[in-house]
C-alpha cells in the first residue's frame, strides 16, 4: 500500500470533480460499487507507418484517471469499469503516489 503525503489526501476527488468528463461504475473483486465515480477519460490515437508493407497502423490508447481514495482495492487484470453502460477491462493501474490512479482500459470507447 502506498502512503500518500497528507497534502494530497483529499485532492484527488476534488480534482476529478473539477475536471472529470465521465461517470464510471467499478466492479472490484466481483462487487459492483454502489455509486459512480467521477473520472477523467483521455483518448489518444496514433498512426505509424509500417515500412515493410507501406501500411499505416492506427493504435488507440484509453486512459482513465480517478481519485485513488474512490476505488480502494482496485487491481488490474481482475477488475472492470462501466462507462455509459459499456464495461471495459482494466489492463493496467498506475499510481502517481499523490492523489490519482491512471487506468489503462481495453476495448474501443
Amino acid at each position: 500500500m502506498i502512503r500518500r503525503p497528507e497534502i494530497f489526501a483529499r485532492m484527488g476527488s476534488k480534482f476529478a470533480k473539477a475536471f472529470g468528463n465521465v461517470d464510471a461504475v467499478f466492479t472490484i473483486a466481483g462487487v459492483v460499487s454502489p455509486k459512480a465515480v467521477r473520472g477523467i477519460l483521455r483518448v489518444w490515437r496514433d498512426v505509424e507507418l509500417m515500412e515493410e508493407v507501406d501500411q499505416a497502423v492506427e493504435g488507440t490508447t484509453h486512459l482513465l484517471a480517478v481519485a485513488a481514495t474512490d476505488v480502494p482495492g482496485l487491481e488490474s487484470r481482475r477488475d472492470t469499469v462501466a462507462i455509459d453502460g459499456v464495461t471495459y477491462p482494466i489492463i493496467n493501474v498506475s499510481d502517481d503516489a499523490r492523489a490519482m490512479l491512471k487506468l489503462s482500459l481495453s476495448g474501443d470507447i
